[in-house]
């Protein structure tokens, strides 16, 4: 315990928060229980809807208090209060629940500033078993989203502010950005549409160089802003919250397997002291999937002797993600869903976070890294594949589209492997190497397992032509594909047994256990899932703007109920459409090269399943048919532009996402019309490359 507590301590850990599922009552008061869950609302947060989802606790007026007792007569050092803006709020102390004295008085800022959190000391210390907060008066918005309370004040806080700071005044920086990436998006659409016509026209070579050069520009600007200019997460690469999950979760599957990450973290924090004996939080049960109020102390009894020799070890890495996402961050990052990775992702992912040990900020830094060589990489080959308009086009998609931005999981570690080789997979059948394309698609589909829609794609657009000509000889290449895929289960499935018992032994039930894990998460729906399912079953009567439950421990628990029935309802109506799509995607790739045919297949990922919104970033495949037809480039470019006014035109997630499956949806069915057409395509750019051997030839 001692190497643990002093681990704490060189790592500037905040003490305990006295407050930390403390039961909070009063008078006048709406959603109590957010006091003190130890989970903040989003800063500038407006207080109605961070009340809606549960984060803030609603005071009706000056005369209302919330009281929080701390069991004992405890010693208070300094305060945290989350408090909406525009509002005085005082936090006042009592031994006895009747005389009381003020501690801080907090001044009301700029009105228009949300929920602001404020840290302040109490000079000198006091003696106090009861905390109470009432507002003085303001404009009337009372609202709590946090109290906690310290011994002293946690090295991690900086000079107190006693003040509304940052204040909204206009747009954010997340929203310009998410502006200026539809902007750019949109004039690809245009560029493109001004080069189909003057081909139509009969003058393709009309100010081609011109063109050219804007759309290289378009593309690089596109990835600059992709990276918000450098901006990232809050000026860093790492994506500490989602590394936490990948890093921890695979080092340890072993002993965690899919379900014991988050009660083994709150175990750790509790072996470091940093909750207090007796703390129950808010923690996701990763075996239902469901918000509990969960005892840290029942956690700690637990997992030390699960964990045997490497207890120290896993509460090493623990304590530095939670140092580095800060004690209030990472109460939310134990709400999320766990880890998710498939046995087979675990080969490289669990080789590079043993060889990263321990976390620290070079080691997880370096982990970050690999995604973006890994893209840079298939980029690369896609550069090589289909010369750099398709390719550009496909990278203002990917770059510019609302749902896969930078800020869900880029700079994380090992997230976007499985697109590297499903873009890799295609750009090898455009190439002319099947199997080498069937093993990088085999490989992405063990990875991630919806990037076999895209085998799927080109598998049913082969029988189509099986079935229509019946000779063997046209579906060689499709043949050739498969063996590739299947010498790449040959290869991984062996070793993802081996990975998941920690290369040590062989984990048997590692893939029933990835069954399990998603049978879990198809039954509870995200309000960031798109997907067909998820569009439609989508109504305003039983949206999550009309069944959130503030008071409840986990607010969303009534509208994911409502809406699994709905998607159980839906499933004869959804399978008759996929089976609709699977057989346009036949019809409409019948004659294409099967490259086109895998590419198509990338719009099948969200026919079949609803996925996280950062899972569009498959989509981009869709653009690359622009090699095929021009129309294809227009259509997903204006896509990535509607895409980007969704989140300024509604402002509940599950409305948002239900659209932007809408819009998925539609721009699909319009790929399909257009390449069942069976018209010549137009030239296809001839790459760099291959120019250059020509030339040489002559």
């Amino acid at each position: 315990m001692l190497p643990t507590l002093l681990l704490a301590a060189s790592l500037g850990l905040p003490g305990g928060n006295l407050l930390l599922g403390r039961p909070a009552e009063g008078i006048g008061l709406t959603g109590a229980p957010a006091a003190t869950d130890g989970l903040l609302a989003a800063e500038g947060a407006a207080a109605a809807q961070a009340a809606d989802v549960g984060r803030a606790v609603r005071l009706a007026d000056p005369s209302a208090y919330l009281v929080v007792d701390l069991g004992e007569v405890r010693t208070v050092g300094a305060l945290l209060l989350q408090a909406d803006a525009g509002d005085d709020y005082r936090v006042e102390g009592s031994t006895d629940g009747e005389s009381w004295s003020g501690l801080v008085r907090i001044e009301a800022g700029d009105a228009s500033g949300g929920l602001r959190t404020r840290r302040a000391p109490v000079v000198p210390s006091r003696e106090v078993r009861f905390l109470l907060v009432h507002a003085e008066g303001g404009d009337g918005t009372y609202a709590v989203g946090e109290l906690a309370a310290y011994v002293q004040p946690p090295p991690s806080w900086s000079e107190p502010a006693t003040s509304s700071t940052s204040a909204r005044t206009g747009p954010t920086e997340g929203d310009r950005l998410v502006v200026l990436r539809a902007f750019l998006a949109g004039a690809a659409a245009l560029l493109l549409a001004a080069g189909l016509l003057l081909r139509r026209q009969g003058r393709p070579e009309a100010f081609a160089r011109v063109r050219d050069r804007a759309l290289l520009a378009l593309g690089l600007l596109s990835a600059a802003a992709f990276f918000g200019f450098g901006r990232l997460h809050g000026g860093r690469l790492v994506h500490v919250w989602d590394s936490f999950h990948y890093v921890v979760g695979v080092k340890y599957f072993p002993e965690l397997g899919y379900t014991g990450l988050y009660e083994a973290a709150l175990a750790a924090e509790r072996a470091a002291g940093l909750l207090p004996p007796g703390t129950t939080v808010p923690l996701r049960n990763l075996t239902t999937n469901a918000i509990e109020t969960t005892s840290a102390d029942d956690a700690l009894a637990r997992w030390p002797s699960r964990l045997g020799p490497r207890w120290e070890a896993f509460v090493t890495d623990v304590l530095w993600f939670r140092a580095d996402s800060g004690a209030e961050t990472f109460r939310r990052v134990l709400l999320d869903h766990g880890y998710n990775a498939t046995p087979a992702w675990g080969v490289l992912g669990g080789f590079f976070a043993r060889l990263a040990s321990p976390a620290t900020d070079g080691s997880v830094r370096a982990l970050a890294l690999l995604d973006p060589l890994l893209l840079l990489g298939a980029w690369l080959l896609v550069f090589r594949a289909f010369g750099f308009r398709a390719a550009c086009v496909a990278l203002v998609f990917w770059e510019t589209n609302f749902p896969a931005r930078f800020d869900w999981n880029g700079g994380s570690f090992l997230r976007m492997d499985w697109l590297a080789a499903a873009m890799s997979g295609v750009a090898l059948l455009k190439m002319g190497r099947p199997r080498l394309a069937g093993a990088a698609l085999g490989l992405s589909t063990l990875l991630r397992l919806f990037p076999g829609a895209l085998l799927l794609g080109l598998g049913a657009a082969a029988l189509f032509r099986l079935a229509r000509e019946r000779r063997l000889e046209t579906i060689r290449t499709e043949l050739r594909v498969a063996q590739g895929a299947l010498l790449a289960a040959t290869v991984v499935l062996p070793l993802s047994l081996l990975a998941a018992g920690g290369f040590t032994s062989v984990r048997w039930s590692a893939w029933s256990e990835l069954a399990a894990n998603s049978r879990k998460h198809l039954a509870t729906p995200l309000t960031n899932n798109v997907g067909l399912g998820t569009t439609l079953t989508w109504r305003d009567a039983t949206s999550g703007r009309a069944l959130v439950f503030p008071d409840a421990v986990e607010p969303w628990k009534g509208w994911k109920e409502t809406k699994s029935a709905a998607l159980r309802e839906a499933r004869p109506l959804r399978l008759a459409l996929s089976a609709a799509f699977l057989a346009a995607c036949a019809w409409a790739f019948r004659s294409r090269p099967p490259w086109a045919a895998a590419a198509g297949g990338a719009g099948l990922v969200f026919v079949l399943a609803d996925l996280t919104c950062y899972y569009a970033s498959v989509l981009l495949l869709l653009a690359l048919l622009h090699a095929e037809r021009e129309e294809a480039g227009i259509v997903t470019s204006l896509l990535a532009a509607a895409t980007g006014a969704v989140p300024f035109l509604l402002t509940w997630d599950d409305q948002r996402y239900a659209l932007v499956g809408a819009l998925v949806l539609g721009a699909f069915v319009l790929l399909l019309a257009l390449l069942s057409r069976e018209e010549e395509p137009g030239p296809s750019p001839t790459p760099r490359a291959v120019r250059r051997r020509a030339a040489r030839a002559s």
